[in-house]
């Protein structure tokens, strides 16, 4: 679901959970105009509708809220974050040392590259 627009990407997610647009509407409790709307890109959602959606989908609001361009955090960091936890404790504190050391290599690289 990369690099689709906003309206594409909540189709996908409608038509996965095999929902309507009126059914999505009524659990949102939005009008069938909004999500129509907003599937066709014709207008973006507000941060209060985008959490509506997320409660209607089952789905979890940052990711709607990234998708949606409000939040600068990268879609993956929210994947991988809502991933971790379902992790036990230990599993997740290995998974944060694997993801910060990754992370200061990618920016010792990049700070080797300006030089």
């Amino acid at each position: 679901m990369k690099n689709t627009s906003f309206g594409h990407y909540l189709v996908q997610l409608r038509t996965e959970k095999k929902i309507s647009q009126r059914k999505l509407a009524e659990l949102a409790g939005v009008t069938n105009s909004t999500i129509s709307r907003i599937e066709a890109d014709a207008v973006k959602p507000d941060p209060a509708t985008l959490e509506k959606l997320a409660a209607a989908l089952q789905v979890d609001k940052a990711l709607l809220l990234t998708k949606c361009g409000y939040s600068e955090i990268p879609e993956e960091f929210v994947i991988i974050a809502r991933k971790t936890g379902e992790l036990s404790e230990e599993k997740r504190k290995e998974a944060y040392k694997i993801f910060n050391d990754t992370i200061d290599k990618f920016l010792l690289d990049d700070e080797d590259e300006e030089e």
